[in-house]
């Protein structure tokens, strides 16, 4: 259980984010910009390895390794991407740093067999160095950076209590 629950919580709390995005997506029609699509993508995936973390409650070491690997990878690329889009947002102007050209995005969404409500999710259509939102004064790629930074903490704590039991185990 001291496993299993917090990373249901974690996952809990990743459903939550998206659906806060979605909600300011849909209700308040502010639109993602690549960033933000690369910040859910990273929120979805730690939400994901949360989930199967859950699930499946690791034996081994390796097993400890791996799920705090998966789980490290996803909070670094969405805190390095809010990092990106804060640069972007309060930053020095400079044309060459346009949120389109700074990174190519991976997924052809006009491709046949995407599910609409995918597409709608991660399309990027925003202006990455436009501050369309704040919550209590503060922009969201802020609330994403300090949001992976916790996750980030969060698991390495987990994954620790883990590989100590494990070893006191052997």
């Amino acid at each position: 259980m001291r496993w299993r629950v917090p990373f249901l919580l974690l996952f809990l709390a990743c459903v939550g984010m998206i659906a806060f995005a979605l909600y300011h997506q849909y209700v308040n029609w502010v639109m993602p910009c690549l960033m933000c699509v690369y910040q859910r993508l990273a929120v979805i995936a730690f939400g994901l390895v949360s989930l199967l973390a859950t699930i499946w409650l690791p034996r081994s070491r390796a097993g400890v390794a791996v799920v705090g690997a998966l789980l490290s990878t996803a909070a670094l690329f969405g805190a390095g991407s809010a990092a990106w889009n804060i640069r972007l947002q309060y930053g020095p102007r400079d044309p060459s740093l346009a949120c389109g050209s700074s990174l190519p995005f991976p997924i052809d969404l006009n491709a046949p067999g995407w599910p609409e409500w995918f597409v709608a999710l991660i399309r990027p259509v925003g202006d990455c160095s436009q501050v369309d939102f704040t919550l209590f004064g503060v922009s969201v790629p802020i609330w994403t950076l300090l949001t992976c930074i916790t996750l980030l903490a969060i698991t390495f704590v987990l994954c620790r209590l883990r590989w100590r039991e494990l070893g006191a185990r052997a």
